[in-house]
């Protein structure tokens, strides 16, 4: 059986969707220019017909998912493919082409020729195969918008093919300067903005354009409202923080906060942007089940596991238990994250910037932490008040770890418990040694 993330699978969606639409592109061609002859076009007709046969037989044996669960049993997979491709499948591959060839029917004319647009049924498929590379890592937003264009553009096509059957060729030009004036007079027709070079002449011609003009009508504005909404959500995160940045700074004039701390929280929050693309880690991650849960927190922490000399080496599940409950947060420059004296509830993984730890008065600064460090973990082990104030140098994002968690885990992992004392016991010493000698 066939499953449908296989790249040869994918490859092969790929080859049927770009002979659909260069059927639908081909076969209007073929009738209104009268290519009776076997010319390249019907070959590449015999082309798109062996190919969605052999589509039919790859469908049959193309897994799906329901529920979550992958079915293989080929009779479910019938029954489901012919309750639901299969007949549109079947049309668009019928031979007609080949047929008509055979039997000397392509020479007939008339509406007869209109059966060899059984090709075209395969465009419904088509389109679903482009909707489902939203799956790919594709913005959807600009997945839409190639879809809106891909639509127009072969509307216009359709429209262009039957102008050139209802006006003939008065002026007696080759098809290629045919069909580039029909396309031509299509879209400043769709467009409204005709200029009236090409008219019709007799009543039949009349009507078709009215029928144009009215469609063309009700086509722009779908396509300006629709281009509109698609392009302000081309990049979802970037319109939410505009918003948000907007009703801030309303808020912010409106209740007089002076303009450098105005400026402070808009730079606080182009950091968010610029780092996070706004988003909230945690509320994006919470309706997730745990075990997707677990497998996203550690991949998007996978730089504070690899430069916190605590996880080298460390039993995997402990981890899990660490990552899952560290909460990410920001501090400007000058923040103060913790201060000496109070007692301390948290301590924190350093991600991204540099802290500087201090002494009380902020007069002494004992060291400098940078990426892969941790602090604050003296207060939560000794259960004492903090021993030094810790001041960001600059942005800084960092990884909280809540004292609940951090008893639970010590008590759970002995190993992690011993190391980290120990760790804590020297940076304590080394604090209360510097301090010393500054005293000195």
């Amino acid at each position: 059986m066939i499953q449908p993330e296989n790249k040869l699978k994918q490859g092969w969606d790929v080859i049927v969707l770009a002979a659909a639409i260069s059927a639908a592109i081909v076969t209007p061609l073929s009738i209104i220019f009268h290519l009776t002859s076997f010319t390249l076009l019907n070959f590449f007709n015999g082309i798109f017909t062996m190919l969605f046969l052999v589509d039919i037989a790859v469908s049959f044996n193309t897994t799906f998912s329901l529920h979550g669960k992958i079915i293989n049993d080929r009779k479910i997979i019938t029954r489901k493919y012919l309750r639901g491709w299969f007949w549109l499948d079947v049309i668009a591959a019928l031979p007609v082409g080949l047929l008509f060839f055979i039997s000397g029917l392509l020479t007939a004319g008339g509406p007869l020729q209109l059966l060899r647009l059984n090709l075209l049924f395969k465009l419904p498929k088509a389109s679903r195969t482009l909707r489902m590379a939203g799956g790919a890592g594709i913005n959807p937003a600009i997945l839409r918008l190639v879809l809106l264009v891909f639509w127009i553009f072969l509307a216009a096509h359709f429209i262009s093919c039957s102008w050139i059957l209802v006006s003939g060729n008065p002026d007696g030009l080759d098809p290629v300067s045919r069909y580039i004036r029909s396309f031509y007079w299509t879209i400043t027709t769709l467009t409204t903005v005709g200029y009236g070079d090409i008219t019709p002449s007799g009543n039949t011609q009349t009507l078709f354009v009215v029928l144009i003009q009215l469609l063309g009508a009700g086509m722009y504005g779908l396509i300006i409202g629709n281009i509109a909404n698609l392009l302000a959500h081309i990049d979802v995160a970037k319109s939410q923080y505009k918003e948000k940045l907007e009703k801030i700074n309303t808020f912010l004039k409106y209740r007089n906060i002076p303009l450098s701390m105005q400026k402070k929280i808009n730079n606080y929050y182009s950091y968010l942007w610029e780092s996070r693309r706004g988003y909230d880690e945690s509320s994006v991650l919470q309706d997730l089940p745990n075990h997707l849960k677990v497998s996203v927190s550690l991949y998007l922490n996978k730089e504070i596991i690899e430069k916190v000399p605590i996880f080298e080496g460390a039993n995997e599940d402990f981890i899990k238990e660490i990552i899952l409950h560290l909460t990410p947060v920001v501090f400007t420059p000058g923040d103060s994250i913790v201060k000496a004296g109070e007692m301390g509830f948290n301590m924190y993984f350093i991600s991204k910037g540099s802290v500087d730890v201090m002494s009380a008065d902020e007069k002494i600064r004992y060291a400098t932490l940078g990426s892969g460090n941790f602090f604050g973990e003296i207060a939560l082990l000794l259960s004492m008040p903090r021993t030094a104030t810790i001041k960001a140098r600059e942005y800084c994002d960092l990884y909280r770890l809540d004292k609940e968690t951090f008893d639970r885990v010590l008590s759970r992992y002995p190993e992690f418990a011993e190391t980290i004392t120990e760790m804590a016991e020297k940076r304590r010493g080394e604090i209360e040694t510097a301090g010393k000698g500054k005293d000195q």
